[in-house]
């Protein structure tokens, strides 16, 4: 086999040729899901804003902007996954996947253009947008999860943090998935993420079941872990950042790999 004769270093003019390319090669799905979506919460906010509607109390306004900000959230994290799984579509396709390799550019220079548009121009766009509509809505989508552990903070706060750090670790696990699988990239990765998570499941059962410590097969934990809301709120964002971390180091070997011809 020989190695795709490759560029070195990074280029500023040629990591933007590449963010280019990539844009205009998938700027119609981009722009079809957008608009989608932007209907999809004119749609909630309307339907939301009749039904709650009264003049006297500005609590059917705060219910309208939960509505509307927190469905925003969820359609930027899953349409996020699926459009960067579609990112490297390109090597999927045996009639184009020579054209992505030998790209007068480096691995590095076209995986952060990849990044670049599917996360970070992604979510300061949509993110960005959600948060300024949540203010107009008349909801304070604040940046911390405090609702934990301080009471005055109530359930109308959308909390944008905790969703964009489980963008950030699903959306590398996508962003693999879009550079290993040759086709149905979203379908397969989303496949591996479901066996991956019965197979934990099923190890569980199977460690409870085998260290059970009585005839009713209830593994007995007798040691505290004494942690405190906001200490499982921090160690649930920093495993989020090791896991993004963790799966964006594999997606560069990947597509490394890749240029194995």
């Amino acid at each position: 086999m020989n190695s795709i004769k490759q560029e070195r270093g990074f280029s500023k003019e040629r990591f933007f040729q590449v963010v280019k390319r990539l844009w205009i090669l998938n700027q119609k799905k981009w722009l079809i899901g957008f608009a989608g979506g932007v209907g999809i919460l004119i749609l909630i906010y309307l339907i939301n804003a009749f039904g709650n509607f009264s003049p006297a109390s500005s609590e059917s306004g705060t219910i309208v902007g939960v509505a509307v900000v927190g469905l925003g959230l969820t359609l930027y994290k899953y349409g996020g996954y699926f459009l960067t799984s579609g990112i490297f579509n390109e090597l999927g396709k045996k009639s184009s996947a020579s054209q992505m390799l030998t790209l007068p550019a480096s691995n590095l220079e076209k995986f952060a253009a990849g990044w670049i548009l599917t996360y970070l121009i992604y979510t300061i766009v949509v993110v960005g947008l959600l948060y300024i509509t949540g203010i107009v809505l008349g909801i304070n989508p604040i940046l911390t999860s405090q609702q934990l552990s301080d009471p005055v903070v109530n359930m109308s706060n959308i909390y944008f943090l905790d969703a964009l750090l489980t963008f950030t670790a699903f959306h590398s696990v996508f962003f693999l998935g879009s550079i290993y699988f040759d086709g149905n990239n979203f379908l397969k990765t989303l496949l591996s993420i479901v066996v991956f998570f019965i197979t934990v499941g099923i190890l569980a059962v199977i460690f409870m079941t085998a260290f059970s410590s009585d005839s009713t097969g209830v593994v007995n934990l007798s040691f505290n872990m004494g942690f405190h809301p906001n200490n499982i709120v921090m160690t649930a964002a920093f495993f989020k950042i090791a896991v993004a971390i963790l799966f964006l180091f594999l997606s560069y070997r990947q597509l490394q790999n890749r240029q194995i011809a």
